[in-house]
């Protein structure tokens, strides 16, 4: 699904986290969900030019290493922006990242390379 929004994600919108490579994706199983919602609280420094989004989530899951309900959301393609955000990779995280890049931080568990990201409602 590819979506443009009007204005760049922001801190305070909710989101939607669904879909990935895999049928049924680790992000999905601990516990069960077609998706997982949540709130961007900040940007931090991301791998590439662009930020990477922080998001607490409504609700903790289990990767394969680590339960968490905060993810690092990191642009896949060059060139991609927040205000076209999909497709992304999901870092679960059972800390408060730094807003520093992934090879310089402490660093969660990489647990989907291609999820969606869908607004719920955006901040005003």
């Amino acid at each position: 699904m590819d979506f443009k929004l009007t204005q760049p994600l922001q801190v305070g919108d909710k989101i939607e986290l669904s879909g990935g490579y895999d049928y049924d994706p680790l992000f999905l199983k601990n516990p069960p969900d077609s998706k997982r919602s949540g709130t961007v609280i900040q940007f931090i420094k991301g791998q590439n030019e662009s930020p990477a989004a922080v998001v607490k989530l409504d609700r903790r899951f289990s990767g394969e290493k680590i339960t968490g309900d905060i993810v690092v959301l990191e642009l896949r393609h060059v060139g991609q922006t927040w205000q076209e955000p999909t497709p992304v990779h999901i870092e679960l995280c059972d800390f408060m990242p730094e807003d520093k890049p992934w090879k310089d931080r402490k660093q969660g568990e990489w647990v989907e390379a291609a999820a969606t990201v869908t607004p719920v409602t955006l901040k005003k």
